[in-house]
């Protein structure tokens, strides 16, 4: 399934997946934004040689996507590996690490784990944002 903003190719990928689609594709304004083409999503059957086939799903470009709906403790619930750790933090923690979070508990983990915590505060960052 191809899903994103309208204008970011994604009938011209089914396109070329599948040349006998015919996809309408347009083009982008001079603001970088599509003019949604596609108004409806549309399965079409992949041939991937004798080995098998798949489907692949152009779907209308998304106009809007927002996070403020979303609550800063949902965020990190989404990271189940890095639940056990917000147990340590501090009452009243943004989970953000220092300055802002001094004694933030996920600034102890290493790894893999570090490398989500900084994925998870770049979404809390842009919660913060909104």
């Amino acid at each position: 399934m191809l899903l994103g903003h309208s204008g970011v190719g994604k009938s011209t990928l089914v396109n070329r997946l599948v040349p006998e689609a015919d996809r309408a594709v347009g083009e982008v304004t001079d603001i970088g934004r599509g003019r949604h083409t596609s108004t409806q999503s549309v399965a079409l059957p992949l041939q991937t040689g004798s080995e098998g086939s798949g489907w692949v799903i152009d779907t209308p470009g998304i106009r809007s996507f927002g996070l403020a709906h979303i609550q800063p403790d949902d965020v990190l619930l989404a990271f189940a590996d890095l639940a056990a750790a917000i147990h340590d933090c501090p009452r009243g923690c943004g989970h953000m690490g220092p300055p802002a979070d001094p004694e933030c508990a996920l600034d102890s983990l290493s790894g893999a784990a570090a490398r989500r915590t900084a994925a998870a505060r770049r979404l809390l960052g842009v919660l913060r944002e909104t």
